[in-house]
């Protein structure tokens, strides 16, 4: 199997969203100002967003030609300009991939997998890339109920399971309002039968929205991105080492004080990691 061939044919062309940003709250006195910069903005919108599509064609058209670092300088600036898609995460980690920086590639399908979380190609590529990852680090053994259930909500991004717990919840209430005005008693007993079937459906899917929704609130994560950080007891760099990190070893992020991480490996282990030896997500 050729990795080359394989990356170059999963390259995307989708043209990149506008990043999100956070929300504020204006004064009354704001209301003007901000009318007036959204006409502007929306005015300007067309043309920002031209520029962000012929930046990204032309890091495809340098990928192709297999000018990768070329290609990143053109998929990074995109980024830069506060545009994000999955497919653009995708092509800039096929490139960083190609060029031999394995951190960057694994940061960047990280990335793109929290955009499209049940893409296959992202998945396979994601794979093939911690196989060069040097940490091999065995997680704590889950009960089988738990790993299926992550693995499953795990395919929906949380706008897709919200959807999905609103359509739930409208079939419920569907069937039970059938059931009131059901002519016959069979009818009232499969309908309410069916009812209770889309009940625990809904049930599930709220749950698995829970758990999504505090994952991508409460949970951050950060890929390593120095050849070798040394993990400290605490956050001070004249702590005791407790032990090597190396490049592409993704960690779950705790805390954050004093330019320091505190990050927590998948088999239990904790401890400090400077902040600049590592990138979040």
């Amino acid at each position: 199997m050729m990795i080359a061939a394989i990356l170059s044919r999963v390259m995307r062309t989708t043209l990149p969203q506008r990043r999100r940003g956070a929300t504020s709250t204006l004064s009354k006195k704001g209301i003007a100002a901000l009318r007036l910069c959204a006409v502007l903005f929306f005015a300007a919108f067309p043309l920002i967003a031209d520029e962000a599509s012929q930046t990204f064609e032309e890091g495809n058209r340098l990928y192709l030609q297999a000018k990768y670092a070329e290609a990143i300088v053109q998929y990074e600036k995109v980024v830069e300009r506060g545009s994000e898609s999955g497919e653009l995460y995708f092509n800039l980690g096929n490139a960083y991939y190609k060029s031999g920086k394995i951190q960057k590639a694994i940061l960047n399908y990280e990335r793109a997998k929290q955009l499209l979380p049940g893409d296959e190609d992202i998945q396979f590529n994601l794979q093939l890339s911690n196989l060069q990852v040097t940490d091999k680090i065995d997680a704590v053994p889950k009960l089988f109920v738990y790993r299926w259930f992550d693995s499953l909500i795990a395919l929906f991004s949380l706008a897709t399971m919200g959807w999905i717990v609103y359509t739930f919840f409208l079939l419920t209430l569907a069937a039970f309002a059938y059931f009131l005005f059901a002519p016959t008693y069979l009818q009232k007993r499969v309908s309410m039968f069916i009812g209770f079937v889309f009940s625990a459906a809904l049930i599930m899917t709220m749950i698995g929205f829970g758990v999504q929704s505090y994952k991508e609130s409460d949970t951050e994560f950060a890929i390593v991105m120095s050849d070798a950080a040394n993990i400290k007891s605490a956050p001070d760099s004249k702590g005791n080492d407790l032990f090597v990190l190396h490049k592409g070893l993704k960690l779950q992020v705790l805390d954050s004080v004093n330019h320091w991480r505190k990050i927590r490996l998948a088999d239990g282990k904790v401890g400090w990691i400077p902040e600049d030896d590592c990138e979040i997500i």
